[in-house]
Order: structure tokens, then sequence, then C-alpha cells
């Protein structure tokens, strides 16, 4: 299988150092922006193309999608039209598009979408997920998922304001760049039916793109559900408190624990499954999981319908910031 790699930034690169350990050598990056005429990762020679269409009409199988937010949805319609497999990196968007279109094209071509949501692949979030799902916390009645680390430590040295996180023109806002947030409390507790938001104003980092936004979702079950994300926080946070008047759950990604408490039993002493922080594993298991579909033409954890699905909440929040009122979230 041959791959093309679009964007050759952190992540474009963080990619192409996992399919080289994951046995994919045949590997194609493409800088369309700095058109750089060399790449090395892991001690290996990346061959580079500096236009899409090169790629696009080469022999390549499948793309990964890791430039800029708002060149996302502009870059699928390419690969799928050129008919191959896509991995797009979150979000598939930075505004909603007509993604209906591009369903009915990747399922008429039979190619298989990808939307690089590792979270899912989060063995304490598997598990909370798992649990959810078989009622074991009984009546849910509270829910709160908090992500917060300052956009200045995303990547040191760099100004953060010249990144795609930091630029309205490039698709950034703390919506969408942590849109992970959005799409595992949707994978474990969604679908929602309603989104009601509000964002800390004035700026403190002086950015045109939200820095800091509490929401509430309400669940097709009835309970709220509570979430905030923000380009401030330090040290950086990302944790879910799920209660129910049956057993309560705390998950610490970066304490790497999940406790589980028998709300019933006060007594009973709290079980906490701990796991090292690992957080590329995440990555190689869901590019793994892209590539082994593409391979027997199954699902991938998270496909396409995914994407969209956490960028029109994304879109409802948006809309419930600038207008204040309550959102419907449509399907």
């Amino acid at each position: 299988m041959r791959i093309a790699v679009v964007g050759t930034g952190s992540i474009g690169r963080r990619h192409i150092g996992n399919l080289l350990k994951l046995g994919y050598d045949d590997v194609l990056a493409v800088s369309e922006k700095k058109k750089i005429k060399t790449l090395e990762v892991g001690s290996r020679n990346i061959s580079v193309v500096n236009d899409i269409d090169a790629a696009l009409h080469s022999t390549v199988d499948a793309m990964f999608i890791c430039n800029p937010t708002s060149l996302h949805f502009r870059y699928l319609e390419k690969a799928i039209d050129a008919g191959k497999h896509v991995f797009v990196e979150k979000p598939v968007g930075s505004v909603m598009g007509d993604f209906t279109n591009l369903r009915k094209q990747s399922k008429q071509k039979k190619l298989i979408i990808a939307v690089g949501h590792q979270f899912r692949f989060n063995p304490h979030l598997e598990e909370l997920r798992k649990k959810v799902k078989a009622n074991f916390m009984g009546n849910i009645f509270r829910v709160e998922a908090i992500q917060g680390e300052h956009i200045a430590d995303y990547h040191p040295g760099e100004d953060y304001r010249e990144s795609y996180a930091a630029r309205k023109d490039l698709g950034g806002g703390v919506l969408l760049t942590q849109i992970h947030q959005i799409d595992y409390l949707n994978w474990i507790f969604g679908p929602f039916s309603r989104v009601f938001a509000v964002s800390r104003q004035p700026s403190i980092l002086g950015l045109d793109v939200e820095e800091s936004v509490s929401y509430f979702l309400e669940s097709h079950r009835g309970y709220p559900i509570y979430g905030h994300m923000d380009f401030l926080s330090r040290p950086k946070t990302v944790s879910i408190q799920v209660m129910g008047d049956e057993h309560s759950m705390i998950w610490d990604y970066y304490g790497g624990k999940l406790i589980c408490s028998n709300q019933g039993n006060v007594d009973q002493e709290p079980i906490t499954f701990e796991r090292p922080v690992d957080r590329n594993q995440m990555f190689r298991d869901v590019v793994r999981d892209f590539l082994e579909a593409t391979e027997t033409g199954g699902k991938p954890r998270s496909g396409l319908a995914d994407g969209v699905a956490a960028l029109r909440i994304v879109e409802g929040i948006k809309e419930s910031l600038s207008f204040g009122h309550v959102v419907e979230i449509g399907s």
C-alpha cells in the first residue's frame, strides 16, 4: 500500500513515524506550504512532493490529511474524487459542508474514511463507555468533562499566535482544536438533543478565536452533561466525572487512572484502574484501525459520520455562544 501524508507539521510527522513502525514503508509526504524538498523521520528519508495533485494522480492508495483545519473539507473532497481511502485529522472541517454528498461518493466507490479521534482508543475511556452502555452507574445524574491546557505549551518554543489553533482563518479555536472532548462525550453518552454554552469574555490571550468555553449538553436519556475546554489552564487537565445512584467513575487522563466507587456502600474502598499514559499508542491504534479497515473492507471505529456528528455539536455550541440561547442539535 502506498500512502501520502499531506502536511509535514508535528501531526504529519507523527503519523509518518507510526506508519513506518507499523510496517508501511511506501510513504510519500506532501508539503505545499513550506515546499520542503527533503524530510527525515526516524532516520528514514521520506519522498516529498510539493503539489497535492501530483500525489492524487500517482499510485497512492490512501491519503492522510494533516494540514490546517480550514483545508480539511476541500482536501477530503479531492481525495474522495480521486478514489483514495482517507484518514483525515480531526476535525473533518472548520464549518459544515456537503458531507452527505461525500459520504454517498465514498460509499459508491467503496472507500474507507476515518477521522483522527484517537481518544476512542484510550483503554480507560473504552472501559468507561462499556460501563455506561451496561447501565453500571445506575441512574446517571451528573457528568462533568474538563479539558484545559495552555496553548503556549502545545508546541514549546513556537509562537502560539501563529499556530492554526490560534487563528480563525486556519480553523482555530479551542472547540475545533480540542474537538476530541466533544467526540468522546458523544461516543459514550450521545446522541444529544440540545446544547447551551457561554464563553469567557473578554479574551485573556487577545485571540480572534474562542479560548475558554463552558457548555451543557442534554443527553437523549435526559441527564445533563457539563463540558469545559480552554487554552489557559496550567497544569493541563483532561478528566471526566460520572455520578450515578449506584456507582460513580472518575477518569484522570494525565494521572493514568480510572476510579470506580460504589454509591450504595460508602464503606467499600474505591477500585482504581491504573495505566501509564502512552499518548502515541492511541495514535498508532487509530491508524492501525484505519489501515485494517482498508484491507478488510470493515468499518473504522471513528468514521466520517462520527466526525460530522462532532462538528455538528461544535456548530451548535458556537450558535449558542453567538445568540445566547439553547440550540437544538440536528441529526
